[in-house]
């Protein structure tokens, strides 16, 4: 039986739909067709062309993702300042994008954002970096906590979150790793303190014994820092059953402006994680929101113009592959040029120019060690923020 031959190369076809969509703004799937007429001088009807966004191309993006996000799992060097004693440092967040609802019995919604199907899209990103380390999508109603996934590359890394991974089970999973974390405590919880981590001076009032949230009315101290005791439920494994025990995390309450106290979570000890650093460390989580914003607003990452599951999955691997790409190359960018000269490049203004020129930017930024050097374009990328450094800023380098 003779093997047929199509006329349309799947390379020329990755391209497009990788480098088809840089703008947010409604873009059909007929328009990537006549872009990829134009690039390849092939004609092909609409159905045609559909008919290529198909599972295997969907496999195909992914397994481009998936490469791309193995080349950025070990990182080049240590984080800077205070935060050298760990290997790397990593923000896990999550964020929803809305589905037509005839994929409800695929990604099913919550409801909460109108939507009957949506999907979420699980990262891990380099707060120095702004790349991406690891995904996972799943539902809506998929927890966070549950979409983690802990394994022993963990070992050394600090991992920032919010208060949707607040699961002291994943904490002392983590910590059975060798990993840290460090997090926002919910307003609700008031566990017991166990031990106190620093002395104060004087006739101090000693907190073990109460809870949590009991010992911090009235206190005037700026900084608290004790152990608590958390109830963490063990998973069965082999014949053995699932247990609940009792496990000891470092709590520290920073006191705010307004006299109340932001409670911080973690298992690093004072010689990694200082006390009074947590709050600058923890604002580090924020590079996780920068990476969705950009997906988003610069890379279509919320424009899935199509009812096919295998083709809304190939645009949402087509922004996060054009998300990681930006980053990897400001990241690139910064270290070359801009860190050298002391600048700091603000990333919208660098998305901007990214899609404008994305196609040289490929070349001149990753593949090629000829780096740009131009006083203009340093001054449309310069972060106008000049009175507020960024966060990752704070602890010497920020690429």
């Amino acid at each position: 039986m003779k093997r047929r031959h199509g006329k349309v190369d799947p390379y020329t076809l990755l391209m497009v739909v990788v480098l088809g969509l840089v703008n947010r703004g409604p873009t059909s799937i007929s328009q990537l067709g006549e872009l990829y007429g134009e690039v390849s001088g092939q004609r092909l009807a609409r159905s045609s062309f559909w008919a290529r966004l198909n599972g295997p191309f969907s496999q195909l993006m992914a397994w481009l993702l998936d490469s791309i996000v193995a080349g950025s799992r070990s990182p080049s060097a240590r984080p800077p300042g205070v935060l050298s004693g760990f290997t790397d440092v990593l923000a896990a967040d999550s964020t929803v994008v809305k589905v037509p609802d005839v994929l409800r019995g695929v990604w099913k919604g919550t409801r909460r954002n109108s939507a009957k199907a949506a999907l979420k899209v699980h990262a891990w990103i380099r707060v120095f970096s702004g790349e991406l380390v690891k995904y996972k999508i799943t539902p809506e109603a998929f927890g966070d906590s549950r979409a983690f996934g802990v394994d022993h590359a963990l070992r050394g890394v600090l991992m920032l979150f919010d208060r949707g991974y607040a699961s002291p089970s994943l904490w002392r999973r983590i910590d059975s790793v060798g990993g840290y974390f460090l997090t926002r405590i919910p307003k609700g919880w008031n566990q017991k303190v166990v031990s106190e981590n620093r002395r104060h001076r004087g006739r101090s009032r000693s907190l073990v014994g109460h809870n949590l949230k009991d010992v911090l009315k009235g206190l005037k101290r700026t900084v608290v820092d004790v152990n608590v005791s958390f109830r963490c439920r063990v998973r069965a494994y082999g014949v053995g059953k699932a247990r609940k025990v009792d496990h000891q995390f470092r709590v520290i309450a920073l006191r705010r402006p307004d006299g109340k106290y932001a409670l911080y979570a973690t298992n690093a000890p004072e010689h990694l994680l200082p006390a009074h650093e947590a709050w600058n460390i923890y604002r580090l989580r924020w590079e996780a929101e920068t990476f969705f914003k950009t997906a988003k607003s610069s890379c279509a990452l919320s424009d899935t113009p199509s009812r096919s599951r295998h083709r809304v999955e190939t645009f949402v691997f087509a922004a996060l592959i054009r998300a990681t790409l930006a980053m990897k190359a400001k990241a690139r960018f910064t270290r070359l040029l801009a860190e050298r000269d002391g600048r700091r490049i603000n990333p919208g203004q660098w998305m901007r120019w990214w899609n404008r020129q994305l196609h040289r930017l490929l070349d001149d930024l990753i593949f090629n060690d000829t780096p740009l050097d131009n006083q203009n374009l340093y001054a449309m990328l310069a972060d106008p923020n000049i009175s507020r450094v960024p966060s990752r800023n704070a602890f010497g380098r920020a690429p």
